[in-house]
């Protein structure tokens, strides 16, 4: 998880697409200037955030986002997500991320 989230980031820093590596695909450019979020599980399937399985976010925001998920990993905030067949009936709280987006 937390080798895909740095190659998500480094593919939206660099402006590239990210279909070519694993999380390439968790950041793109959305509607109205902000920006998708949309991380999987190892096995592809999408992992939930605030009952979403996109979220977005404004540019200015991104940054402290992706901290606050990546302290939500280390911190085993999504294990219940990763573990077994799928992650249904299990949500990462949105105001997990808001609120270190917001600081």
């Amino acid at each position: 998880m937390l080798s895909k989230l740095r190659h998500a980031r480094e593919a939206y820093q660099e402006n590239r697409e990210g279909g070519d590596h694993p999380g390439g695909n968790w950041i793109t450019p959305g509607e109205n200037g902000k920006i998708a979020f949309a991380p999987t599980r190892p096995d592809g399937q999408q992992l939930v955030i605030g009952g979403q399985s996109v979220t977005f976010w404004e540019a200015d925001t991104l940054g402290p986002m992706l901290d606050a998920f990546e302290a939500a990993i280390n911190a085993g905030e999504l294990d219940p997500q990763l573990t077994g067949p799928t992650p249904a009936g299990h949500s990462l709280p949105l105001e997990r991320l808001v609120r270190a987006s917001s600081s």
